[in-house]
């Protein structure tokens, strides 16, 4: 455990995590208390953090009635997360303290993909079909009225679960038992847009958007991304188009401060937002900035939110080149691994799985059997080198 910050330091509620953005804070001498979930282990960033708060993250009130109590004994300067289930309820937390963030309503719009969509549809941004069907029928008539293919996806969804493409109207009925079957709820059907994938990686300070990274993207058709590479290989012009769409897109929303990870499609028509969430990218996105552009996204957020530091006003050009690739061998039981020496002291190899475990089909992200890390002297090579690593892994399953 780190030596405790000193207690005249600023303090934060971290909620739900991460292990980065508790260390971050450590790291600057902020005080962490961590809010952590009551009904599961106590995470092991715990630590790290000064203090723990367990709560129940699913009873809004609980969580305020804690935070509350801990705020009146020694107050918070700032709630703050980067994980999924954690967003809102630290939102939440901070408007109920009255402590500077980002507003709720941006926080909650954003995890919900529906009205999302309306927001961009209503302003004429990024326009793209969209429906929300209450049965097969329904999902077969819109792939119909648009003529071509959908993506049927929940509503407020995450780490690609649930997500079922369906190739026209006689496609309607396998693409809603399939998403049923995945434990899909809230549907929403949008039209199936078609051309290269990317992120985009932002900082927000004072309303000011500030683009870090575009990142390339590849995705199974199961949807969940096979691998990263930073910077992507784009066209000035096209990479300033899906810049600009970005930043219009957060104003629109009315995000404030901090990280946000932008998906889009670069279709014949222009870029188009698939979805996007106040916070860093998952996949170790944030690594990958630092290798190419050496940006701490989660020291930013702390210190930025407590007004220790500034973003940069631009971000230098990329130092190097940064991939990921994910491992996905046969699904089956793991009968043998072989993990190869990296070429490169700074390559990772990393594997979440062990003999005797079961490999499943990739349908969310959490199926992915592992993956490789590198660095390169610019994106191409880095690519190269990530690829012939992801290839030397061998992880062998039989039935």
């Amino acid at each position: 455990m780190t030596a405790a910050a000193p207690s005249g330091a600023p303090r934060v509620a971290v909620v739900a995590g991460t292990p980065a953005l508790v260390r971050a804070a450590r790291d600057l001498g902020v005080r962490t208390a961590l809010v952590h979930d009551a009904a599961a282990p106590v995470p092991e960033c715990a630590k790290e953090a000064d203090e723990t708060i367990p709560v129940d993250l699913a009873d809004p009130e609980d969580l305020h009635r804690r935070l509350a109590a801990a705020h009146a004994e020694d107050p918070f300067d700032r709630v703050l997360s980067l994980t999924e289930p954690g967003l809102v309820p630290a939102a939440e937390a901070a408007e109920q303290l009255a402590l500077r963030g980002n507003p709720l309503a941006t926080v909650v719009l954003l995890k919900d993909k529906r009205r999302m969509r309306e927001l961009l549809n209503g302003a004429g941004l990024s326009p793209t079909a969209v429906s929300a069907p209450g049965d097969a029928a329904a999902l077969a008539a819109f792939c119909r009225t648009i003529g071509g293919p959908a993506v049927l996806k929940p509503a407020n969804g995450s780490a690609s679960r649930a997500v079922v493409r369906v190739d026209g109207a006689d496609d309607a009925e396998r693409a809603w038992n399939r998403f049923v079957r995945l434990g899909g709820a809230d549907p929403l059907a949008e039209q199936y847009l078609d051309g290269p994938e990317v992120s985009v990686e932002t900082f927000t300070h004072a309303g000011r958007h500030l683009v870090v990274a575009v990142t390339g993207k590849a995705v199974w058709p199961s949807f969940v991304e096979a691998g990263h590479t930073m910077p992507a290989a784009l066209e000035p012009a096209e990479r300033e188009r899906a810049e600009t769409l970005v930043r219009d897109f957060l104003d629109l929303v009315g995000l404030r401060e901090g990280p946000a990870h932008t998906e889009l499609r670069l279709t014949a028509d222009g870029p188009r937002i698939i979805e996007s969430h106040n916070r860093i990218g998952g996949d170790k996105i944030r690594e990958l900035v630092r290798r190419c552009y050496g940006l701490d996204l989660p020291a930013l957020t702390v210190a930025c939110a407590l007004g220790l530091a500034e973003p940069p006003a631009e971000v230098p050009p990329p130092a190097a080149g940064a991939a990921i690739r994910f491992l996905a061998p046969e699904p089956g039981t793991v009968r043998r691994i072989e993990v190869p020496e990296p070429a490169h002291p700074d390559d990772v190899v990393r594997l979440n799985v062990e003999v005797g475990e079961t490999v499943r089909p990739v349908r969310q992200s959490e199926d992915r059997a592992g993956y490789v890390l590198v660095t390169g002297e610019d994106a191409s090579d880095a690519a190269a080198r990530a690829d012939a690593l992801a290839a030397r892994v061998v992880i062998e399953t039989g039935r």
